[in-house]
């Protein structure tokens, strides 16, 4: 409740003092010892008494009850600066309760930072476990590193699958007492223009399983990826499967490539 009051609340911080009674104990005081004075000194000048009430003096005070303590007959005097020497004591303790709340004010942001430590551990441990019984005992869905490491491992088979049909050396001949049928090149086609390495039929339909299958962590988990990137990332995967024009192998790993660079999610941690 201390923390929430501090924190939220328009009171702020409770006072140790209390502020009206410290100036009611000090107007107190001054009357006492402007009452005493007039009886006790009568022919003291005004400006003298004011003076010393207004500066709460009780030096006076304390001579003349060195005096009447010797005296059995002046009891009642000695009870009565006694009590003016009490609510000296008084005034006292309640100034040194303000100063203690102006060294705590002065240092308020310090003490609001300790203040809200404990809150923020409090939700720290709540939400680590709530993330722990959301996608471990419940299973409901896969936290974000899990989608992200998915994501990345569909990559990952995307550019093995481009690396090894990116210019491979021609197929050995065939061994003289071997077969004479000639080595299966259908893993590469190459274009008319410049020679250029494209997939063949079935690399690219292997290509647009992995494309899909990236596609789908994007359609099940929007909410994993922010909007300007779920649209850059549904380009790139557009421009990869070349539904925005032929793409060669190189053109393809440039993309993948550009990807990497791109996106931190796919710089495992």
């Amino acid at each position: 409740h201390s923390i929430y009051q501090e924190l939220f609340s328009h009171t702020g911080r409770l006072d140790v003092a209390d502020r009206k009674a410290r100036i009611s104990a000090i107007e107190s005081l001054k009357k006492m010892i402007r009452s005493w004075l007039d009886e006790s000194f009568p022919k003291m000048p005004l400006e003298e008494k004011i003076r010393l009430s207004e500066a709460m003096d009780i030096s006076l005070i304390e001579q003349s009850k060195e005096e009447s303590i010797k005296h059995i007959l002046e009891l009642n005097s000695v009870v009565r600066m006694s009590l003016i020497e009490m609510q000296f004591i008084k005034k006292e303790l309640f100034n040194a309760l303000v100063a203690m709340d102006e060294l705590m004010g002065s240092n308020e942001i310090n003490m609001r930072i300790a203040a809200m430590t404990p809150a923020v551990i409090m939700i720290i441990a709540i939400r680590r476990a709530f993330r722990l019984l959301f996608y471990a005992f419940f299973q409901i869905g896969k936290s974000k590193e899990e989608i992200y490491a998915s994501f990345r491992q569909t990559i990952l088979d995307i550019e093995r699958l481009i690396v090894m049909r990116d210019n491979p050396p021609p197929p050995p001949s065939p061994l003289p007492w071997g077969s004479t049928k000639p080595a299966d090149t259908n893993h590469i086609s190459y274009c008319s223009k410049g020679g250029l390495q494209t997939l063949s039929a079935d690399d690219l339909g292997m290509l647009l399983l992995h494309i899909h299958e990236c596609r789908n962590i994007l359609w099940q988990s929007p909410h994993r990826f922010p909007p300007d990137i779920l649209r850059n990332l549904s380009e790139d995967l557009a421009e990869l499967a070349g539904e925005r024009g032929p793409v060669s192998v190189r053109q393809q790993l440039q993309i993948i490539s550009r990807m990497t660079r791109t996106y931190p999610f796919m710089k495992p941690k």
